[in-house]
């Protein structure tokens, strides 16, 4: 292989290693890292919080109702850490409501270090809580909550999706919308 070819291959592997799902420990513990899926967070140690946590949330049958109609044109970007407690109680909460709308589509997950701040997905995504769920409509941001829901996880996402005037309270960002 030339040099050049081969110093392009690195650099490619090498952006791509960083969201290769993998393990790190943190406090002794083992955490995800990288791009996730449902089913890694629904399997050991991880499932303890994301089974409980789903089974014991019980979303607002008249909001889901409002969801139904509309989430499947919606796509979600989820940006947590498998070491953090409001992940860990929302995440779960989110696909429980996602569920419970019938939708059908696989929301993109992104398990974020301890120390996100300088992780390529949590840096191109402008992350400053986890976990934050992005909302997007036809490929464009229409929303997110940020570390905690406003009202609920469901009362937000349909907030975001059918009127536009939510903001998270933590959103510090200029020039949305």
């Amino acid at each position: 292989m030339k040099p050049h070819l081969f110093f392009l291959f690195l650099l490619l592997l090498s952006c791509n290693a960083g969201q290769k799902l993998h393990t790190e420990q943190y406090k002794n513990r083992d955490i995800l890292v990288g791009k996730a899926t449902r089913a890694d967070l629904e399997t050991k140690p991880y499932n303890e919080w994301f089974d409980a946590n789903y089974r014991d949330y019980r979303p607002k049958a008249a909001v889901i109702a409002g969801l139904k109609p509309v989430v499947n044109q919606y796509k979600f970007v989820v940006l947590l850490g498998t070491w953090c407690g409001d992940s860990q109680e929302q995440v779960p909460v989110l696909f429980k409501v996602l569920d419970a709308a019938g939708y059908h589509k696989k929301p993109v997950l992104y398990c974020v270090p301890r120390r996100y701040k300088y992780y390529k997905p949590a840096k191109s995504y402008n992350i400053i809580r986890v976990p934050t769920i992005i909302v997007y409509k036809k490929n464009k941001e229409i929303g997110r909550i940020i570390e905690y829901p406003m009202q609920d996880i469901e009362s937000d996402l349909l907030k975001i999706m059918t009127t536009k005037d939510y903001r998270h309270e933590l959103d510090e960002r200029e020039n949305l919308n």
